[in-house]
């Protein structure tokens, strides 16, 4: 992605961000052989248990891991093995739904569009999509709830459109792209979906859009995307980068050979610990940290009511 030469005037964040994704040089060599070694890396920390495995015969009937699990797995195995309460969707977490819609539409779509009206018929949308669970909470909103939902969303879109620089069709976008990596014969599957890539392979950048606050586990889930494009493509992406939409601000990474070792350690390490307490009986540890704050098991945990406790008096809540 680069400016050319003549064109819109950007703001400061939106030239920004072309500084810090734009193509600049060459991208990091890989070697041809790193996709091979990494995969059979993964491969022989799953072959031990092979036997336990779902037999992958239908979509259902597999071992899924995806970025939530994976950090959920390495943060505390416990909180990852039975910790996490039901999803119910609620104002705050369908926001980045609805906004992530409207901008996947704003790229396409002809013409001059007010970032209201195109919010509001994102909810529409979202709302009648049979494939979509989020539509069940949409349309138990009362007129208030929604003109209200309505509201929070278009702020949040009109931030990214002022952060964010206008995306060309040129940039080869892609959104909301479903990606996966399956390994053993299809009975187990790392999955995720990235919220934005510009560019083609070797020059291909991965973005996640954020509508909250910055976290160091961002990197790591990027990375984990590289990955799987690395092992299925065969090209990894040049740069991954997290763009937070309130701050509008960007951080980005180069994808390098290190990078790539990294995630596939981390994926080799998480695959191991999920498969031992999932399948082969080993006790899950308990890892005191943000997961205590809304695990199901922390009544019956004296590490993270300790650690709550002591959150507590150091911060005041």
């Amino acid at each position: 992605m680069q400016e050319p030469d003549s064109g819109p005037a950007y703001t400061a964040a939106q030239q920004k961000v072309i500084d810090v994704i734009g193509k600049s040089g060459p991208a990091p060599a890989i070697p041809p052989g790193l996709a091979a070694e990494l995969r059979a890396e993964i491969d022989a920390a799953i072959a031990p248990f092979t036997d336990l495995l779902p037999d992958g015969k239908s979509w259902e009937n597999r071992f899924f891991l995806n970025k939530q699990s994976l950090s959920d797995v390495h943060s505390c195995e416990a909180y990852y093995l039975g910790g996490k309460a039901d999803f119910e969707w609620n104002s705050a977490n369908s926001r980045g739904t609805i906004v992530h819609k409207a901008i996947e539409v704003s790229i396409n779509i002809r013409g001059g569009v007010f970032p209201t009206d195109l919010v509001e018929e994102s909810i529409s949308r979202l709302s009648n999509d049979p494939n979509k669970n989020i539509g069940e909470f949409l349309v138990t909103l009362d007129e208030y709830g929604r003109a209200e939902l309505i509201g929070e969303c278009s702020s949040l879109f009109t931030r990214f459109l002022e952060g964010f620089p206008p995306i060309k069709r040129a940039w080869s976008p892609q959104t909301e792209s479903a990606i996966g990596l399956d390994l053993v014969d299809k009975r187990v599957r790392i999955g995720g979906k990235v919220d934005l890539s510009l560019g083609r392979p070797p020059d291909k950048v991965i973005i996640d859009l954020k509508t909250g606050a910055q976290f160091g586990a961002h990197r790591d889930d990027l990375r984990l995307y590289a990955l799987i494009d690395l092992l299925t493509v065969g090209n990894a992406p040049r740069k991954v980068a997290s763009f937070y939409i309130d701050s509008a601000s960007i951080e980005a990474e180069d994808i390098t050979e290190g990078t790539l070792r990294a995630a596939a350690r981390r994926l080799a390490d998480g695959l191991t610990k999920a498969l031992e307490i999932k399948y082969a009986g080993r006790a899950p540890e308990v890892r005191a940290g943000s997961n205590c704050r809304w695990c199901t098991l922390v009544s019956e945990c004296p590490t993270g009511q300790q650690y709550l406790a002591q959150r507590e008096a150091d911060e005041g809540w």
